[in-house]
């Protein structure tokens, strides 16, 4: 029986050790939008923005293809490719203005692939964080950058 009291805590300890791995999701603010909209944002974009942000979901942060992962009103979400910095893969999403080739971009956030996550409750921390850093580079004009800390 006392073996089995020592399996049992062995287990709890490795659980909990386990369970613990997963670093925290830090948000960074780095540096100015790269193709920035020169434009003063309407409430309508500003809106938009917050619409189509609300369409992001894990999967999409998480796309290897190149796309649109966000679309509502004037505004889409884009999710502009993947990049290696550091010896890290990067998820590129950008917010931009529809209809307007050029300087379009509202919003930028860049996502590493160090926070990806076969658990729920850490998807939708992830997710949290991608949409809050999108509407901070939106209203600082600076882009922000979702990693593991």
């Amino acid at each position: 029986m006392n073996n089995f009291k020592q399996l049992v805590l062995l287990g709890i300890l490795l659980l909990s050790i386990v369970s613990n791995t997963y670093a925290s999701v830090v948000v960074s603010k780095g540096g100015d939008i790269p193709n920035k909209f020169k434009q003063a944002l309407t409430d309508r974009n500003k809106k938009d923005v917050s619409e189509a942000n609300s369409q992001i979901d894990y999967a999409s942060i998480f796309k290897i293809k190149q796309g649109t992962i966000g679309n509502h009103g004037t505004i889409r979400i884009d999710m502009q490719g993947v990049f290696t910095q550091s010896g890290q893969k990067w998820h590129n999403l950008q917010a931009q203005i529809n209809g307007i080739s050029g300087s379009s971009t509202v919003a930028h956030v860049n996502v590493c692939e160090n926070i990806m996550s076969s658990k729920t409750n850490e998807q939708k921390e992830v997710q949290r964080k991608v949409r809050n850093a999108m509407l901070q580079s939106l209203n600082s004009g600076k882009t922000y950058n979702v990693c593991s800390g």
